[in-house]
């Protein structure tokens, strides 16, 4: 029989912080390697929080919602560290500041939170977080993620904060199978063990997955960034020749549909809005630092309609171009950048 925790039905809101360790943990890089091995080790040892450092059994298993403990210590657990124990944390609601050793992270819950032993930790919660910690050996850990999970494997060796959705499809599920480990955490019975050890590995996939999908966005985000410095480089060269936007993606050797999806990504402009904007720059450059007329100006930016230039510019700027250029002067770097 597991010993019993607090438990609520309430609905859940949260806000928590990870804390870990002083400023100079952040930064160990500073600090001769001695000092640094002396102060880690000052960090206190627990078992569970406030309790003093111990084996955990084989298949030790612990469940408490976030205020049964944290209210008892003013809603700030204090940085420690567990020799064998894996927790996990699922925050509903709020926001707050993860660090775990040398990470700090700001983050609005709904969010779930891993952390292996060995890694120094704290938590600071909001007044009224509300939310469930479970902790269980390492060794209970490694029989849930066998030696067939290396591609899940990484989730027993990272601390970390995974936002979640809050219409997502992951926090509901989440939910639920920490709903039905606590269930079975506190009314034992027949294969209460292995139920909770089949919802725990659940969490550790839906963690592998939302850790895989970080990544892939990750090198999305990345290839579009340089995706989008190539076409502004291009644009430079031929914002004047008013080129149509499959010269630009085939010169890139994409296609318009990759080109517009890099571009909103990025600066959540369409190309042409990327285009219009350079020519609108250089248009109030010409009116405010040259002598040429507005004809003028816009014939040097690829313009051969006067009329035309002039109904683009006011599209663009918000005013024609004979009123921007009575307002230059004073105000001339303010219109430039506007």
């Amino acid at each position: 029989m597991w010993p019993s925790g607090k438990w609520t039905e309430r609905p859940l809101s949260c806000t928590f912080a990870l804390q870990g360790g002083s400023e100079a943990m952040v930064s160990p890089c500073r600090m001769r390697a001695e000092d640094f091995a002396q102060m880690v080790d000052k960090i206190p040892r627990f078992f569970l929080y406030g309790e003093a450092d111990q084996e955990a059994g084989l298949h030790f298993l612990h469940v408490e919602t976030i205020p049964a403990r944290s209210i008892l210590h003013d809603w700030h657990i204090a940085p420690h560290r567990h020799s064998n124990l894996f927790q996990l944390l699922l925050a509903v609601g709020g926001g707050g500041e993860l660090r775990a050793d040398s990470l700090t992270q700001d983050f609005r819950a709904p969010a779930l939170v891993t952390v292996p032993p060995g890694v120094v930790h704290g938590y600071r919660f909001q007044p009224g977080t509300e939310g469930w910690v479970v902790t269980l050996s390492d060794s209970f850990a490694g029989e849930i993620l066998g030696p067939r999970d290396a591609e899940i494997g990484p989730v027993m060796t990272e601390a970390r904060l995974m936002p979640l959705e809050v219409n997502g499809a992951t926090m509901p599920a989440l939910r639920a199978q920490f709903v039905a480990i606590a269930e079975e955490f506190r009314s034992p019975t027949l294969g209460s063990l292995a139920a909770i050890a089949a919802h725990i590995r659940l969490v550790f996939v839906a963690q592998a997955r939302l850790r895989q999908a970080d990544r892939q966005a990750a090198l999305a985000r990345d290839a579009d960034a340089a995706l989008f410095d190539r076409f502004r480089t291009l644009v430079e060269s031929h914002y004047r020749d008013h080129r149509p936007i499959s010269a630009y993606a085939e010169d890139l050797a994409i296609t318009e549909k990759r080109l517009t999806a890099a571009c909103r990504r990025v600066v959540e402009k369409a190309p042409l809005d990327v285009i219009h904007a350079r020519l609108l720059i250089e248009a109030k450059r010409n009116l405010l630092y040259t002598s040429m007329t507005i004809a003028e100006a816009g014939y040097a930016l690829g313009f051969r309609d006067p009329a035309y230039f002039t109904r683009f510019f006011t599209r663009r700027a918000g005013m024609a171009p004979k009123q921007f250029k009575a307002a230059a002067g004073h105000e001339a770097v303010q219109l430039l950048t506007t």
